[in-house]
């Protein structure tokens, strides 16, 4: 990785990260950021199993468990088992996490737009998908 990338990186992420976290902040729920984390993680998947989940973001599966217990609780998410092996959880999210997710996303573009103006969070937007699509891509 060139120096040029890792500055990119480093200068790129915080802003994100702030821009996203304190859009859940203002939804006034109550999640800790891992839930976050998950919510944010499954936003871009169909169901992922227990395993999967806490592959993706990085945790145990117990630490994955118990923030997916309180997400059960709240309705933001199902758990179902794997019809082709009983032994895997599935899990699913809601019509209302589908919700609140579109309500964060939205207040994480409009809070990007007060921090580097409309322009650039644009710009930034469209890079970041395509650099999603050619790190995701087999």
């Amino acid at each position: 990785m060139s120096r040029q990338t890792t500055t990119a990186l480093f200068k790129v992420f915080p802003l994100l990260r702030r821009a996203i976290f304190e859009a859940f902040d203002k939804q006034n729920t109550k999640l800790t950021r891992t839930q976050q984390i998950i919510l944010v993680t499954m936003a871009g998947s169909d169901s992922l199993s227990m395993s999967e989940l806490a592959r993706s973001i990085n945790t145990s599966n117990e630490q994955a468990t118990r923030a997916i217990s309180q997400l059960v609780d709240i309705g933001f998410v199902t758990r179902s088992q794997n019809e082709q092996n009983h032994r895997i959880v599935n899990i699913d999210l809601t019509e209302k996490a589908e919700k609140y997710i579109a309500d964060v996303e939205y207040d994480a573009e409009n809070m990007l737009y007060k921090y580097v103006g409309k322009e650039k969070t644009k710009k930034t937007m469209t890079s970041l998908t395509n650099i999603s699509k050619c790190l995701t891509e087999e």
